[in-house]
Order: C-alpha cells, then structure tokens, then sequence
C-alpha cells in the first residue's frame, strides 16, 4: 500500500492498494475516531487488473478481524504444502496458520486456500505428521464485521467490485467506528478519499434545546455522550425502506424499538433535542401500539426480528418489559405535555394495566416466572416485578388524575398501597439488610430491586442506610455486579441499565456522593478516549473485568444513557412534576461540585438554570428563568443557621419561613414560586 494518510488529510498522492496473486491481500484501516452510521464510501481515481473490494465495519478494532478456529479434518504427513481443514472460515492469505498447541506447535504462513474443498496452502511443508483433530489457530485473522444482520436487517461485509473512476458506495451500517477496505482480490484501486453518508440524527450545537455543564470534566462528557448514544439510535423517516421515525435500542444491534430502552431514550430524546426528540419517540410509540395484543400485552419489541423485512416482527418478551412499555406512554405525557395523543392511548394503556394485574396473587406480589433485561428466567415473588408493578400502577394513577378517571386512580393508588405492604413485609431480608431476589432465592442479594426500593419508598425506616451499603458490596471497579452469581446468559455481569437504577435510587435518599462514585466506575471508562473500545456512546454491558465478551456487544446503547437526564434532573437539578413541566422542581445536588448551568426544554419555554457552590464558606447561589403559565419549587441546600434570599429578599431566617412559603425538609429550603426569574442566594 502507498500514501495511506491521504485518506485522513485529505490532500496529497492517492492512496494505492496492490494485491498480487498468492500475496496478503492489501488493506486500510480507517478509524473516524467515534461512533458514526451510515453509508461508507470510496473515491476511486484508477483501477487496474479486476480487483475485489470488501468493507468491513466494527465498533471496537479488536473485532475488525476473527482469527480462524478449526481443526485439521484428516491425519497429513510431514513435507505436506496443502492441509484439509474442518473450515475454511477466517482465512487470509499472509496469515500466520498454527497447528497444535505448546512445544509441539507448527507455524506456518498461508499462501492460499480453497473455501469449497476446505484446504490451506502453506508457505513450506509440514515438519512433522498432523494427526486428524489437531486444532489450528491463526493471526492476525480475516477481516470480520461485528454486526447480527438477523436482528439489524442490515450491514455484514460489503462486496464490491470496481470498474473504473468515481464513488463506490457500500452497504449501510447503524453503527461503527472503524471500516476495513481490503483489495481481496489481485488488482490495484487507487483511492482519492474515504467517508461515510452520515444516516443517524447529526445534531449541531443549535440542535441541542439542552444543555448540561459543570465544574467537573468527566460528568460533562457523560452528558454529551448519552446525547449522542440516542442520537445514533434515531432511525430518520424513510431509512432503511421504513417511512416512520424509530428509537432503535443500539445503532449497530438490535436496531430494534425495546420498551425497556424507551424508558430511559424517551426523557433523554426529548430533555436533549426538545421537540425533535418528542417526534421520534412518539413515532416509536405508535409502533407499539399497533402491535398491542387483544390481551392488553404489548410486545417487548415491536420490531424485532428482521432477517424477512425491515419491519421486523414483534417479540412479547415477558410481562415486566410490556408494563415498561406503558409507563414510556406516560413519560412521553409528563415531559411534553401532550394532552391529546395520551388521551387517545389511555384506553390501551389501561387494557395492559389489566394484563398486569393478572399476574398479581392473592398475597399482593408479581409472579409470572418470566424474564427481565438480563434474559434469565426468574422464578417465584420476584421483587424487582412486583416493584415494577407498583411503579406502573402509581405512574396510571398520576395519568388518571391528569386526563382520565381520578376514582381509577384512587384504585390503582390502592392497589399499589398494598403490593408495597406486602413487599415490605414479605420479602424483606432482616439478615441481609436489604431486598433478595425473590422468594424462591431468598438469600441472593440483588441490585436493581434494592435500588428501585430506595427510589421508591420501599426500604423500611432506617434501613435505608443498611440497604445503600448492602448493595455497595456488589460494586466493582468497573460498575456494579447484578449480584452474586447472577448474570445474562451471554455472560455480561455488569449493566449499565442497572447502574442507572443504582445511581437514582442513591440521588433519592440524599447519597448524592454515592451516585456519582457509582456514575464514575460505571460510566468513567466509557467516556475516556484511551479505552480501546472507546466510541464516544455508551456501552450495553460489560463483563467482570470491565470490557465486553462478544463481537456483537452494541457499544452505542441507549439504556445505558442515564446519566443525561440525571445530571440534568439531579445535579442541575431540573426535573418535571406536572405535565410538559406545567409544575417543575428546581433542587440542585451539588455534592463536591462547584457550580452547574444547563438549560431544559418545556412545553412553555425553557427553564435555564446555573449554581454555585462553597462549601466551607457555607454559601450557595443559584439562578432560575422559568416560563410564564407555571409554577414549582425551587430548593437550595442550606445548613443551621443559614439565610435564604431572593431578588435581595430575606425569605429565610433563623429557622423560620418569612416569604414565598419557605420551608425546611431533609437539609433543603423550599420556595414556592410561580414561573419568572430568581437569584437565591444562601449565607
């Protein structure tokens, strides 16, 4: 190959690849240094001979190639130049080929290979006999693509063969950061340039109704990277042969709407991109809606399987991910506003919350034996569903009282009044100090249950203390272990998905140090640009010593982007509480923070916030513009004996209330206020 870095400056003596017969085919890596999409393409200016031309596409460079893994298929002799083979998968002529393991090894370099008859010739014989079954390795490996085009529908090797002069377009790919261009064939291409069509949502900076900025770096960069993870999961009308807009769980796989996923996506798409953001995921919605079964179940994926269409065929994957599916219905409610369309789906909504109910015993818990993010079965009085379950049910009351029937809502808040009683009373752990998995392992210690417990009132008083130390013995350098011996079958350990659980449940009960420790371990090695497997997105999982175990692991994952919205709801502090922020709550956490500023998009208008903090001098500032037409709370964190002000206004003194309702509750000054400009300030 000559002139390589033309592709990258853009200027210079074309970049020529020449593959001889019998040779190692040439190549080009291109790393686009993070997470793009789309169409790769070629500029050629010469070709010369017939040469083929393949483009492989992976997100993390260590799967751009897969060394073979076979066996030798019949016993050889020694001085034997071509060896019959189990599989002729992940050859490459120029590879090193290696017969047997330890001393007795033989290594070799493969000159050619037959992929019909299953035979690799080698550079020299054999220096000794072969026996049939001896395993055979090789390196560096043939070039490979990471993609599951079964699930996508899309991407694997592009095949290309060029005639003469202009652009060649390969196949689309959701997601990839290095592309593979090797002449496999004996010819020379000379190429002027290299890129990519960009098909995901390429928001500029005026694309962004919002913000997030801190004193701290590292968390500035998690915000912006689960940006641009549900960027690079936004499918555009008319993409693919599919006219409507979806919220794909990963940008390389699945490709696919999941109701887990939107749980996070949906508040992300539309607290980052505003209107934008709220288009997609109500297009997503649709699509599940129109897949809901006459029992009220809606499918865990719409969409799923796309190896016939791109339409893909849905997957009712069990009854917990169906209740996430309409508890995304009422996110999209409560962060927009958008009376009429929740109107128009709360008869579905309340059909699956009928489906729900069904799975609900006499004794007030959840059993289905069914599975959740992490694909197991799980069997007996889950915790984690029947605090799902009730999480649905306070969700419907609060949608009820907004649009809908308020008796149904008192019903629902009745029903959920007894499933955390009996949660409470019958799945506690007195020995662990926290929540087990469920009832058939009453001595597992798990995460998620644990974390959506502290979230939501769940933890008995004054254990709660007892519950955040429980789970921190289930953290990692890298994140935090689902529990003891449990993970996915595929052999993840580490979820971003629960982490995020985690890192909430921690923000709820005041661990705001805690939350972001945990957003560190998890998060941390994600954003940092030195990690191999570095995409500028967030990651689906990662196994126990913090990378991931397969090719196919999606490393632009949308449940993984939690960070955003809590940085955004928890460090700035901004988060809904009416419909399309009609009522909101201004409640910074600052921990070791020093200041904060970012801006939310509403319904009404934006709310712009900024903060700051001196701890030791006990001193706390914030600004607040809200929109006019509605109200909230805002709460600054105060210490004895502190004043609040604000506009210049002592509204707190000496521990008494003097203006705007101002009130005292868990280290927090409360001001009620309608919509306007505010400068707090605590002495």
């Amino acid at each position: 190959m000559r002139h390589p870095r033309t592709l990258v400056s853009g200027h210079g003596p074309a970049t020529t690849l020449t593959t001889a017969a019998g040779g190692t085919p040439a190549s080009v890596l291109l790393d686009f240094g993070r997470e793009v999409g789309g169409v790769p393409n070629l500029d050629i200016i010469a070709v010369t001979g017939s040469p083929t031309i393949t483009i492989v596409t992976s997100e993390a460079r260590q799967y751009i190639r897969t060394p073979a893994s076979t066996t030798v298929a019949a016993a050889v002799p020694a001085g034997t130049t071509r060896v019959p083979l189990a599989s002729a998968a992940n050859l490459e002529a120029g590879n090193t080929i290696t017969f047997g393991t330890g001393a007795d090894a033989v290594t070799r370099t493969i000159t050619g290979f037959d992929p019909a008859a299953k035979t690799v010739d080698l550079d020299s014989g054999l220096p000794r006999d072969l026996a049939a079954g001896t395993p055979v390795t090789t390196s560096p490996g043939a070039p490979s693509s990471d993609e599951s085009r079964g699930l996508a529908g899309v991407g694997g090797p592009d095949t290309l063969q060029p005639t003469g002069p202009g652009r060649l377009n390969g196949g689309f790919h959701g997601g990839f950061r290095f592309a593979l261009v090797t002449v496999s064939s004996p010819g020379s291409v000379s190429l002027s340039s290299a890129g990519v069509d960009f098909q995901a949502y390429r928001a500029t900076p005026a694309d962004y109704r919002g913000w997030f900025l801190s004193s701290d770096d590292q968390l500035n960069r998690m915000w912006y990277s689960g940006a641009y993870t549900l960027q690079m999961n936004l499918k555009a009308p008319g993409l693919n042969g599919l006219a409507d807009a979806r919220i794909y769980d990963g940008a390389k796989r699945d490709r696919s709407i999941w109701t887990g996923d939107l749980l996070v996506q949906g508040p992300t798409a539309i607290s980052t991109l505003g209107d934008v953001g709220a288009d997609y995921l109500r297009s997503s919605l649709d699509v599940l809606l129109a897949k809901q079964r006459a029992d009220g179940a809606f499918p865990g994926s719409p969409d799923f399987a796309k190896r016939t269409s791109p339409e893909g065929s849905p997957l009712f994957y069990s009854n917990n991910y169906s209740g996430y599916g309409a508890r995304a219905f009422i996110d999209y409610y409560r962060y927009t506003g958008d009376k009429a369309y929740i109107t128009s789906v709360l008869p579905a909504l309340r059909r699956e919350l009928a489906y729900n109910d069904s799975f609900r015993t006499a004794d007030n818990l959840v059993v289905s034996n069914d599975r959740d993010y992490w694909q197991a079965t799980q069997t007996g009085e889950v915790t984690k569903y029947s605090i799902d379950y009730y999480i649905l049910l306070r969700e419907m009351a609060w949608l009820e009282r907004a649009v809908g029937s308020a008796s149904a809502a008192e019903g629902y808040d009745a029903t959920a009044d007894a499933i955390k009683t009996a949660v409470m009373t019958k799945l506690w752990n007195p020995q662990l100090g926290a929540y087990p998995q469920s009832s058939t392992n009453p001595g597992v210690l798990v995460g998620d249950a644990n974390a959506l417990a502290l979230q939501y009132g769940f933890v008995p008083a004054g254990q709660e203390g007892r519950v955040l130390a429980a789970i921190r013995t289930l953290w990692t350098p890298y994140g935090a272990i689902m529990g003891p011996g449990l993970k996915d079958p595929t052999g993840h350990t580490i979820e971003p998905f629960a982490n995020g659980m985690e890192t909430a449940g921690r923000f709820a009960v005041g661990d705001t140090g805690g939350a972001l420790e945990l957003m560190r371990r998890t998060w941390g090695p994600m954003v940092d640009p030195a990690n191999p497997l570095y995409t500028g997105a967030f990651w689906e999982f990662k196994n126990s010593d913090g990378g991931v175990n397969r090719a196919t692991a999606s490393l632009a994952h949308g449940w993984a982007a939690s960070p955003t919205v809590q940085l955004t709801e928890q460090v700035l502090g901004v988060a809904p509480v009416g419909p399309g922020y009609q009522s909101w709550r201004i409640q910074p956490r600052p921990a070791e923070l020093k200041w904060s500023a970012g801006s939310v998009p509403t319904a009404f208008g934006d709310i712009e916030v900024s903060w700051s903090s001196e701890q030791k001098a006990g001193r706390f500032a914030l600004t607040a513009r809200t929109p006019a037409g509605t109200s909230g709370v805002i709460a600054v964190p105060v210490t004895r004996g502190a004043d609040v002000s604000v506009n210049g206004r002592t509204v707190w003194r000496d521990g008494r209330g003097t203006a705007l309702g101002a009130t005292e509750s868990g280290g927090y000054v409360l001001l009620t206020v309608p919509g306007g400009e505010y400068r707090v300030a605590v002495r």
